[in-house]
């Protein structure tokens, strides 16, 4: 009888995303019998490093949104990736030091990273040969800036086939990368009764919801909307939810006593369930669950880089629409309440474009992962030869 195999999973809890991809992977390893571990990288940073890394990209994603979209942009071009990695990688390996001392702890046969920067500090401790574990990159964007991609990566998990094929044109080896799409909990596949999760929720069943979101940070166009829908009330139930943006819950809860608003939920299966129309932010996360769920989505167009790739995305499967201002989202929305048509034809794309069984795709193939390595680590004086990335 075969040991479980031990899988250690990373995230960075910049944004709720990459957590609930782990988490939603963690579940399904555990049931395809793993033993896994689920670990946030950032907590093994340096305070100063994480409130900059945190801080930062957050200060420039909603004070200077052209600085960051510029940035972002420019550091996806080969030339500045070059340049730019190697003192990325140094410093945050001198400020994760105790990173490599939990992998070795653990001993695992497969690492998982769902975020770039535990990717890549990984990938850098295998091309050393301080790891010889295989690493297992999922990757939690739709478009893959060169930021996820990292000679001494075993296996990639790609959202869709647009992110396999860029993956091939920046000279990664595509029998190294599937097409499983991002992990999702199981809650999604199969979403409770509207009326239940209405009843749970404390919302009437028969009334239409709007789901306003903003991600696990609570940024994007909440306040403006909140601000307009005082003025401009739609006929329907409105849910704010503002991840860990304490200030901004507040605020909204002053606001209007008619709105319901929620931090961070661990619920989501039943607030999609009842949602009518969702206003969201464009997560790579947040726009799987909302394809699996079969929820229409409107995008507040928004310069900060991956969202703006990831709102293209979503637009471009039919199931969401990209709109430039608060008003026009809400001015959308309300067309959408009053046209069951329209919504169900943006309901049915999203729910052809969804990928719902992406965790246990990633669990099969990492399971896999794991196996061949404790092969070839009996046969081979733990040594395994993975595909060379070496284009990189």
């Amino acid at each position: 009888m075969t040991n479980p195999p031990r899988v250690l999973i990373f995230y960075a809890e910049a944004g709720a995303g990459h957590r609930r991809a782990a988490e939603a992977l963690s579940q399904s390893l555990v049931e395809h019998g793993a033993r896994v571990a689920l670990h946030d990288a950032m907590r093994f940073t340096h305070p100063l490093f994480r409130a900059a890394y945190i801080g930062g990209g957050l200060g420039l994603i909603t004070r200077l949104p052209r600085l960051y979209h510029l940035a972002y942009h420019l550091s996806d071009q080969f030339v500045v990736d070059r340049v730019l990695r190697g003192p990325r990688y140094h410093t945050q390996q001198i400020s994760t030091r105790s990173l490599l001392h939990t992998i070795k702890a653990f001993q695992p046969e497969a690492i998982v990273c769902t975020h770039f920067l535990p990717a890549e500090l990984c990938a850098g401790w295998r091309r050393s040969g301080r790891l010889t574990v295989p690493l297992c990159t999922i990757i939690t964007d739709f478009d893959p800036h060169r930021v996820w991609q990292h000679a001494g990566t075993a296996w990639y998990g790609v959202p869709t086939e647009a992110a396999r094929d860029r993956l091939i044109h920046d000279g990664i080896d595509q029998a190294i990368i599937t097409v499983t799409g991002i992990p999702i909990e199981r809650g999604f596949t199969a979403l409770p009764d509207r009326a239940a999760a209405a009843r749970r929720l404390g919302l009437h069943p028969e009334q239409p919801v709007v789901l306003i979101m903003g991600g696990g940070l609570g940024v994007g166009a909440l306040e403006a909307v909140a601000r307009l829908l005082l003025a401009h009330p739609l006929d329907a139930q409105i849910v704010f939810i503002t991840g860990s943006n304490h200030a901004l819950r507040r605020q909204l809860k002053t606001l209007s006593r008619a709105w319901i608003v929620r931090g961070f939920v661990h619920n989501m299966p039943d607030w999609l369930a009842v949602a009518d129309v969702a206003i969201s932010k464009a997560g790579g996360l947040a726009g799987s669950e909302l394809l699996a769920a079969g929820v229409p989505m409107i995008i507040p167009r928004a310069l900060t880089g991956h969202e703006t790739r990831n709102a293209e995305h979503l637009a471009a499967t039919g199931a969401a629409l990209l709109v430039d201002s608060a008003a026009e989202a809400l001015a959308q929305a309300d067309r959408l309440l009053h046209d069951p048509a329209w919504r169900n034809r943006l309901r049915q794309a999203g729910l052809r474009a969804a990928r719902p069984n992406a965790a246990n795709l990633v669990a099969d193939r990492v399971i896999h992962t794991a196996r061949l390595f404790t092969h070839h680590a009996l046969r081979l004086t733990n040594h395994v030869d993975y595909p060379s990335l070496s284009t990189l």
